[in-house]
């Protein structure tokens, strides 16, 4: 465990008395709260780790920063990549206007070291993808794995993240949200006038903005 999870588990036990109890107040499992700190934060996902962290009190700032005093402010666990404001199918990435760049693991880069990172704005992909959050996307023509979640173009214009389908003869767009209102999208190519589905990348990874607040 490092030093931030300590950190952690003693706020849970001042605080709560017991991670038990402190599960029962969160709404997560005790088991999963466990494994979290036995791991680290970076191992959580969002529907684990932002719930913790919010009911303790914490500034998302302050865990970037002991994260990073963790790592021993070894600028080599990072790498800085481009954060892009949209892309439009058709339109190569060295053409498009970086907006700024934000730092990722070196290990996740080394893995994927053409990534790049959009920002994620409303709840559609809420399950897994925060909103406001930058995800991390592997260039892709096509989809490789399916049912996990891509950057894909409808028509050309700029990229929407969905869990992608595929289909006989078309994708299914699927949303992954705790809000049941967004739809299922059916591109058919068999049917006349069908919107085109430009695949951009999947989904690797995600990282929180500096300026995150809940």
């Amino acid at each position: 465990m490092g030093k931030l999870e300590d950190q952690i588990r003693d706020r849970i036990e001042l605080i709560y008395g017991s991670i038990p109890k402190f599960s029962d107040e969160v709404g997560i499992p005790a088991q999963t709260i466990y494994g979290l700190l036995k791991r680290g934060i970076n191992a959580g996902t969002a529907s684990t780790v932002l719930p913790v962290i919010a009911k303790l009190g914490y500034d998302l700032n302050w865990i970037v920063k002991n994260r990073l005093i963790d790592a021993g402010n070894d600028s080599s666990d990072f790498v800085d990549v481009p954060l892009y404001g949209s892309i439009a199918a058709g339109t190569p990435i060295e053409m498009v206007e970086v907006e700024n760049t934000h730092p990722v693991p070196t290990k996740v880069h080394d893995m994927h070291p053409e990534a790049f990172l959009l920002k994620i704005e409303g709840e559609s992909m809420n399950h897994i993808l925060p909103n406001g959050c930058y995800a991390l996307i592997d260039p892709s023509n096509e989809v490789e794995k399916d049912n996990d979640p891509y950057a894909v173009c409808v028509n050309g214009y700029a990229a929407t993240i969905k869990r992608v389908k595929k289909l006989a003869n078309g994708f299914q767009l699927v949303p992954d949200s705790t809000d049941p209102t967004y739809p299922v999208q059916t591109f058919n190519y068999n049917e006349p006038d069908t919107e085109t589905i430009t695949v951009i990348g999947r989904v690797v990874y995600y990282v929180l903005p500096y300026d995150w607040s809940f």
